[in-house]
């Protein structure tokens, strides 16, 4: 039992977890992927992602959809079930937020989380060909 409010229609963090575990194991399946090839596949994704911008582009995301939709970070705590503190920690991309955060927080934006999920991939990927290119001024300086 959470001793957070939960946003309406939120199913609870442990129903997040499991439907996210269901949703692995049934790609996985349909992948034709053993545990252990889906462990290392998922380990090397991850591997290849550090220093991630993932916790950067859900910041911004955040925020931009707070800020469209008015919302104060502590009317966004009340929706949510979350601590201010938490929020402005997520919001400067200073926390990495659990799915079950995550879930909260688009129930309290009235955000589909699909959308949410999508609009944070294209501020991660706008975020990740900025690194990139800056790398690339990086080595052509020095290669001078």
């Amino acid at each position: 039992m959470s001793d957070r409010n939960d946003p309406p229609g939120y199913p609870g963090d442990e129903a997040i977890n499991q439907a996210f575990v269901e949703k692995l194991r049934r790609i996985r399946i349909a992948k034709g992927l053993s545990i252990e090839q889906a462990d290392a596949l998922l380990a090397e994704a991850i591997r290849k992602d550090t220093p991630s911008n993932a916790p950067r582009a859900i910041g911004i995301v955040l925020r931009e959809l707070r800020e469209k939709r008015g919302m104060r970070r502590c009317a966004l705590a009340r929706a949510s079930g979350l601590s201010v503190r938490l929020i402005i920690l997520i919001e400067r991309g200073k926390a990495d937020p659990t799915l079950a955060d995550m879930a909260r927080l688009s129930l309290a934006l009235a955000c589909d989380i699909t959308d949410f999920v999508q609009q944070i991939y294209a501020v991660k990927s706008r975020l990740d060909a900025e690194r990139i290119s800056r790398k690339e001024v990086e080595h052509a300086k020095t290669a001078k």
